[in-house]
């Protein structure tokens, strides 16, 4: 079995290969270009990929080709039609990076409630050292409990960040697609006006996208952190730079971006040395732990399909 990872970069180079490689024939690209795709591919049996995209044009160049795995939760690069028209199966990696994306999560709440850049760079800078007073308390900051914190999608990370919220003593209130019923549900109008930490876990829709935008600004705390660790089309790109530099929210994290990577000229950028801004490299997901629970399960998905099992399959979902 002739197995083909296409772009290694975007999972890591620190993750054990060894298990993947007894499984067949494991050739190994670190990136590979769209003008790339059919010639790496044309004499595999099961490629690897994350970002790579793959549609009509680059099946019909692979005629061994049986199964796409991706090392993803998200399965949008993949044309899951043109596969199952050249009967491709296709699996995705569901659930392994809950722990870490939580975690960053938190990180950058912690950070823009507490303004650590700020209090950093007092330090780092020689104005503590030049003040001659054995404290600074200024900007302040305040205790997240006691607060509200809304969470946008309520899926596996969005309960998990709630459980976080919950243990650092704030209230948590969230909204889903689809309404249950449950304590602390509310309409997305209620949780932006609300809440003092919003945190975006949901995918992207119709629905979805655009969803903070200069009018559903209006309604948010002037003092409320917005972190989004969804999609970066969730939110309004100039809507947001206007919103930090006119001082209408109190700070504003993303982890995701409409554009990855992220271009000097992208509207973001502007407030990329800002007090009260962290922008990531789409890395939320990316802790070891979690990377390593990602190959586990390719690895799993390639022996289960192996086996004649249906584990993780996407392209059969609409079936």
């Amino acid at each position: 079995m002739n197995i083909v990872i296409l772009d290694r970069d975007s999972i890591g180079r620190d993750l054990d290969l060894t298990e993947l490689e007894g499984l067949g024939s494991l050739r190994i690209y670190d990136t590979t270009s769209p003008n790339e795709v059919n010639d790496r591919i044309t004499d595999a049996d099961v490629i690897i990929l994350n970002k790579v995209k793959i549609g009509e044009d680059n099946l019909c160049s692979a005629g061994s080709l049986k199964l796409i795995c991706i090392s993803a939760t998200g399965f949008d690069n993949v044309d899951l039609d043109a596969a199952r028209k050249h009967g491709v199966a296709v699996c995705n990696v569901p659930g392994y990076s809950t722990e870490s994306v939580v975690q960053l999560t938190l990180a950058c709440a912690l950070s823009l409630v507490c303004h650590l850049r700020e209090y950093n760079q007092f330090v780092i800078d020689g104005s503590y050292s030049a003040s001659g007073l054995p404290n600074r308390l200024t900007p302040t900051y305040h205790e997240i409990s006691g607060m509200t914190w809304g969470i946008i999608g309520y899926g596996n990370i969005g309960r998990s960040v709630a459980t976080v919220a919950r243990a650092m003593g704030a209230k948590v209130i969230f909204n889903r697609r689809t309404p249950t019923g449950e304590e602390g549900a509310v309409d997305i109008k209620t949780l932006l006006k609300e809440s003092d930490i919003i945190s975006i876990h949901c995918p992207l829709n119709d629905s979805s996208r655009g969803l903070i935008s200069s009018e559903t600004l209006k309604i948010v705390k002037p003092n409320a952190i917005i972190i989004n660790m969804a999609r970066g089309a969730v939110v309004d790109n100039d809507a947001i730079v206007d919103a930090v530099t006119e001082g209408k929210i109190g700070g504003f994290a993303s982890d995701v971006f409409d554009v990855e990577p992220i271009g000097s000229e992208h509207p973001l950028m502007k407030l990329a040395s800002h007090p009260n801004v962290l922008l990531t490299p789409h890395c939320a997901w990316g802790a070891f732990e979690s990377r390593c629970r990602c190959l586990s399960i390719i690895i799993s998905n390639i022996r289960a399909f192996n086996d004649g099992k249906s584990q993780n399959r996407v392209d059969i979902l609409k079936q």
